[in-house]
């Protein structure tokens, strides 16, 4: 029997970091290790904020307006670019998902 099918990441999803990881953030890039999967993983900037951004609060589009406030992209390239990021870091078992608007 293989793994669950992973959910679908949307921009209602709302993010939080595993319970399975363990992150530091040194010079501004995050590195996370996931625990069960013994595998490092180095982020930079922006991988690093979409990480703190992920509260458990706040949903993906919110994630992706955050970033358009501070960085120099436009509203859909952010939210495109913050739902693959959250699906690689879904697939690394880096964070979870529940579904619904944020607060």
């Amino acid at each position: 029997m293989g793994e669950p099918a992973l959910p679908t990441v949307t921009a209602r999803s709302v993010p939080r970091p595993s319970a399975r990881i363990a992150s530091r953030v040194v010079d501004g890039k995050a590195l996370v290790v996931v625990i069960d999967r013994r595998k490092l993983h180095s982020l930079n900037e922006v991988g690093s904020r979409v990480l703190e951004l992920c509260d458990g609060q706040r949903d993906a589009a919110a994630i992706a307006s955050e970033l358009t406030a501070e960085l120099d992209v436009h509203g859909d390239r952010a939210l495109a670019d913050v739902l693959v990021f959250l699906r690689r870091l879904l697939e690394e078992g880096a964070i979870e998902l529940t579904e619904g608007a944020a607060p």
